[in-house]
């Protein structure tokens, strides 16, 4: 338990830090906040992207195709993101493509940045190929369908076509779509390649990171009701739920742990990079963000415990 508990301050605390500095260059006025945006589109077009193409190529096909494993995993990711739009949109009343944008925040774990760094701590190297099967389906199911709505708005003259040309031809769609490909091909990645992928995508985690501390400075965050929705949605009932998937489809071991302390992950990073891009929901996803990575430290703590790591 104590170790498990120092894994988790080791990844958190590092995470806080970041942030924190973000938070103070914009209250600082040392940076304008407003280039925010410009650090959300650096991430989402550029460093992310490169980085899940690194995950996906440079794996194996059968492990990216793990039969039982991915299909729960997968339906733990997008069963949640069903329930949690269903919630924002007749319960809550909200309109499509808040919907989205709520969703997506109560679905979405912090897979890449907390995840990697606890999972090779606790679990051994291998277990990271989970974070990219995951990361696998938000790129090509979840982050289309929320790119979909977000472009759908406003957008009733488009044709289907272009919609679909504008979710498609998003880096973070076809970057991972271009890895599985050359996986399936057997190729192995050019060290240049690999070395220069490897650069640009190790920025990922620290500029999206200060990037959200900056935002954080031009806005107040508020625990409101929609954002204790958010935090109870994805830090209890998503593991709750990848819990029950599990026991249906049989999984044990390694894999059944990484599925159900993924998803116990609080909200990841990039929810707040969608909020900022399309003005959506900024207040409450950066709220979530933040206040669900603080109670991550108990909840992390309590799923670890359950499933004996």
């Amino acid at each position: 338990m104590f170790a498990s508990l120092n894994q988790i301050f080791l990844s958190l605390i590092p995470v806080t830090f970041v942030i924190v500095l973000g938070w103070l260059a914009g209250y600082k006025k040392i940076i304008d906040n407003k280039h925010s945006s410009s650090l959300a589109t650096y991430v989402m077009n550029f460093s992310f992207p490169c980085g899940l193409f690194l995950l996906t190529a440079g794996s194996k096909p059968a492990q990216l195709f793990n039969g039982s494993f991915v299909l729960a995993f997968w339906l733990g990711l997008m069963g949640m993101y069903a329930i949690s739009f269903l919630i924002y949109k007749f319960l809550l009343g909200r309109q499509s493509h808040e919907s989205a944008q709520g969703a997506f925040v109560c679905s979405f774990p912090d897979m890449a940045f907390m995840g990697i760094p606890i999972f090779t701590a606790l679990l051994g190297k291998e277990a990271v190929l989970s974070v990219a099967i995951g990361n696998i389906c938000t790129s090509l199911i979840m982050i289309p369908v929320v790119t979909w709505f977000m472009n759908a708005r406003g957008a009733e003259q488009e044709s289907l076509g272009k919609l679909l040309w504008k979710v498609v031809s998003k880096p973070l769609v076809f970057a991972p779509v271009l890895g599985i490909l050359f996986s399936l091909a057997g190729f192995p990645l050019p060290e240049m390649l690999k070395r220069s992928l490897t650069l640009i995508s190790s920025a990922t985690s620290g500029v999206s990171l200060f990037a959200l501390g900056l935002i954080m400075s031009s806005f107040t965050i508020k625990f409101t009701r929609l954002v204790g929705i958010n935090i109870l949605l994805k830090n209890i009932v998503h593991p709750a739920l990848m819990m029950g998937l599990i026991l249906l489809f049989g999984l044990s071991g390694t894999f059944a742990k990484q599925a159900f302390l993924l998803t116990a992950m609080p909200t990841a990073t990039m929810t707040t990079m969608f909020a900022l891009k399309y003005d959506t929901l900024q207040m409450e996803s950066t709220s979530t963000a933040i206040l669900g990575t603080i109670l991550s430290f108990l909840t992390l703590t309590v799923c670890m415990m359950l499933v004996g790591v």
